[in-house]
């Protein structure tokens, strides 16, 4: 097994689709969201207001959630979580080893400590043995990943935290549109973060959201994403009872993401249909894996494979020019969290994940025929 290649992959957030390219992946706007702006700022108001309180109402009327918060990214979101619930300096925070890194950086950002746990095998969500392993007197709370629409083990991570008295935070970020037990993602725990960032469901440009049941952990999100106030004030002569910062969300942003949620059905259909594309021209082949998903109630953001010989798959695809990107590096590996560690006994789930794991071409308008060129250009690549 070998680590990542230093092949270059395609960027969603560039990418072009051209005669003879594949996209990756790159957001879709196809509800009028110009006019949706154009319309807030002739109303002369562009700051955090009515619409932003009208994107919320809708995400927690989508969510089946109490509250619902606005903020200016999924990071964000993890960090106020956090805070709100009474996370603070010093304590400990218990994060999956393969992840996008915003998750452990969101718990540096409010000043805590960062712990590692493995992740399961074809799910790649954090394992709750893991987990319990890793609790220390310090630990405080568990900031779990739904990766790629994949829940994770909510059941035991709730008894978990719930014995040991810990806070547990979704994040979300890859989960909307995805539910467990007909909950969905994001409902689970003390609070959910979501991310509208290019590259999913539903895009503001930047953008997060915090789903919570607890009234006063919203209240307290209100106050520290907006100078202290707990509702809008005039920038004047307020009052600021409580610290706060700025984390908000426009209405020009919010007024995006109503016109995009009404595209999420169809997209989570178009999802549906791109993975059973994939899996109907590659499922044969031994020597690469689809990863585990429940049909019923979970949404792959991305196609996600896993295989041996994922340097070649790259090398094949980049040379055909069809967007790509492999798996996260896992967390232990990257230089901010780096440390003396066992990390083949410690971590083997993420590392081989990491290794074998690749996202495939995932646009919303991916043709059938493009999944014909991507997966043959795969199989030409496996059996050279």
């Amino acid at each position: 097994m070998t680590a990542h290649s230093s092949i270059p992959v395609s960027d969603p957030e560039t990418a072009v689709k051209t005669v003879d390219s594949i996209p990756w992946f790159q957001p879709c706007f196809e509800n009028d969201e110009a006019d949706a702006v154009s319309a807030v700022i002739a109303s002369g108001y562009v700051n955090d207001g009515p619409v932003c309180r009208a994107f919320e109402a809708a995400m927690a009327d989508r969510l089946g959630a109490d509250y619902a918060v606005v903020t200016t990214s999924g990071t964000a979101a993890i960090s106020l979580a956090l805070l709100a619930l009474g996370f603070g300096p010093g304590d400990e925070a218990i994060v999956p080893d393969l992840t996008f890194i915003a998750t452990a950086n969101a718990v540096r950002m409010v000043g805590g400590e960062v712990r590692f746990a493995d992740v399961t095998p074809g799910r790649f969500t954090i394992d709750p043995d893991a987990v319990e392993a890793a609790i220390t007197p310090r630990t405080r709370a568990v900031v779990s990943v739904d990766v790629n629409g994949r829940a994770c083990d909510y059941a035991r991570l709730e008894k978990i935290c719930e014995a040991r008295d810990l806070l547990l935070v979704c994040d979300t970020a890859e989960g909307l549109g995805s539910a467990l037990g007909g909950r969905a993602l994001g409902t689970y725990g003390h609070a959910g973060a979501f991310s509208f960032s290019p590259n999913k469901f539903i895009t503001t440009g930047q953008g997060g959201l915090v789903v919570t049941r607890d009234g006063a952990a919203a209240t307290r999100l209100r106050e520290l994403k907006d100078q202290g106030r707990a509702v809008q004030g005039t920038g004047g002569d307020d009052l600021h009872p409580r610290l706060g910062f700025n984390f908000k969300m426009t209405d020009m942003q919010a007024a995006v993401g109503l016109r995009q949620l009404e595209a999420l059905d169809r997209r989570l259909d178009r999802a549906r249909q791109r993975d059973r594309w994939y899996r109907q021209r590659l499922g044969d082949l031994a020597s690469l894996r689809f990863p585990e998903t429940s049909d019923d109630e979970e949404v792959c953001l991305w196609t996600d494979i896993l295989a041996e010989r994922a340097d070649a798959i790259v090398s094949a695809l980049r040379e055909a020019r069809i967007g790509h990107r492999r798996f996260w590096h896992p967390l232990h590996t990257q230089g901010t969290y780096g440390g003396a560690v066992d990390a083949a006994a410690a971590y083997p789930v993420s590392i081989r994940s990491s290794a074998e794991g690749l996202w495939l071409p995932s646009y919303f308008d991916l043709s059938e025929a493009e999944v014909d060129r991507t997966c043959d250009v795969i199989r030409q690549a496996l059996t050279r």
